[in-house]
């Protein structure tokens, strides 16, 4: 309402389709139709308005009077309103009271509480299916004989054919057989499996056995280098399967271009997708010349953090404040951005040693051998901190005003420990 108690003499609205965000000195308006946006400096009297609109009980409207419209700060703030169509203005004798309006807010299916949870009627009311759809099964992790492993924490980077346990580990069937009999119930989207060498994993046969019963699609991950020549004609037998080549360098010429060579050949290209590991920048320049001289499909690029690359990474990954200014998310995108990681949400890791995880950054959420899938989920969703990592809730992002435009919480920040890898607060 006005200050000062006046009665108001305009309404002053926010369409629904508008964002907004704020900080201590200033406030974001985007319109997650258009892509348009502005920023206001967060005066008193903006401050007093802004925080009107954003009370639950006056649904993006507010009150106000003669004498604040003569302020220059609401004649800029209303101008941009209007002429982004983000708001507008009504003068109070069109209506009877104030404009019934709508404030944006996400809806977010999980209710669930640690209280809510010991009651059973709670427990079987909750539908799984909201709430997993993709899994990334490591069925073996053998450590490289008589050499370090060349790169030992792209696991937790992106998903990798690599060790992920400190000892030589095969997923014993015994345990993973029963768990995907449980999780082939639900809607699961997407599996990808991994490990080093999965192809000597001797139930390999019964795992695809069941997931294509299942219908469900399968990624198989193996590094290119050293790929056996009947191979991909074994694994694209199955039905709904894919197989993902990851290059690091050195690349051996050769077998590089008989690989590719019999992909194209065979047509089993269109079957596959094949990511370049890079940590430097000659090795990214290098990646984008096979690529677009070969003209690959499905090719991508992951960038790899060895701890001693940071300037190359910081090329590489990070992001700009005019690349954030610059995205477009649509008013969906925007609400999961500030409810869940869409990066990690619905999504679990199975590791050789039987332990789960939301994100390999993080601490297990459970275990197969003492857990079943519904209780995996329940315990993320209750007590894990992967699946509701949003920037509105770390330091520095929290405190930015572009949280919501801005990608989810990744990986390459958590294994930085750094949560803004953008020039956004350089340049403030």
């Amino acid at each position: 309402m006005p200050s000062g108690k006046k009665k108001p003499e305009f309404w002053l609205f926010l369409e629904p389709c508008v964002m907004v965000s704020l900080t201590n000195n200033a406030v974001l308006f985007y319109h997650s139709l258009s892509g348009q946006r502005f920023e206001a400096a967060l005066t008193p009297i903006v401050q007093r308005i802004v925080s009107d609109l954003l009370q639950p009980g006056n649904g993006y409207v507010t009150g106000l009077c003669s004498s604040e419209m003569e302020e220059p700060d609401v004649q800029r703030l209303v101008s941009r309103l209007e002429k982004y169509f983000m708001g507008d203005l009504l003068n109070v004798e069109w209506s009877d009271g104030k404009p019934v309006n709508i404030l944006p807010e996400p809806y977010f299916k999980s209710y669930l509480t640690r209280e809510s949870l010991q009651r059973q009627e709670v427990r079987e009311s909750v539908n799984y299916d909201d709430y997993i759809h993709e899994l990334d099964i490591y069925l073996t992790s053998h450590r490289p004989a008589g050499s370090p492993d060349p790169f030992p924490s792209a696991t937790r980077q992106f998903i990798f054919p690599g060790v992920t346990t400190s000892d030589s580990q095969e997923l014993p069937w015994s345990l993973l057989e029963p768990f995907i009999r449980q999780v082939t119930q639900f809607r699961i989207t997407q599996v990808h499996l991994s490990g080093t060498h999965i192809e000597t994993y001797p139930y390999l046969g019964d795992l695809m056995n069941l997931l294509t019963k299942a219908r469900i699609p399968v990624k198989f991950h193996f590094p290119a280098a050293g790929f056996p020549d009947d191979l991909a004609a074994k694994i694209l037998a199955y039905r709904y399967s894919k197989i993902v080549f990851h290059f690091s360098y050195p690349i051996d010429p050769d077998p590089f271009n008989n690989l590719i060579n019999d992909l194209i050949s065979s047509g089993k290209i269109k079957q596959s997708e094949l990511r370049f590991l890079v940590s430097s920048q000659e090795e990214l320049v290098t990646s984008r010349q096979i690529i677009a001289a070969l003209h690959l499909p499905n090719a991508s690029i992951d960038p790899y953090y060895t701890g001693n690359n940071f300037d190359f990474f910081q090329q590489a990954v990070f992001i700009t404040q005019e690349d954030i200014r610059s995205s477009k998310p649509d008013q969906r995108e925007v609400f999961s951005r500030i409810s869940v990681n869409e990066s990690d949400f619905g999504k679990f890791t199975l590791l050789p040693d039987g332990n789960v995880y939301a994100n390999l950054n993080d601490p297990p959420v459970g275990n197969i051998r003492a857990n079943s899938p519904e209780e995996l989920i329940l315990k993320e969703l209750v007590e894990g901190i992967s699946w509701g990592r949003v920037r509105k809730s770390i330091i520095p992002c929290k405190d930015c005003l572009y949280h919501f435009l801005c990608p989810p919480v990744s990986n390459y920040e958590l294994l930085l420990n750094r949560f803004n890898c953008c020039d956004v607060f350089e340049k403030s």
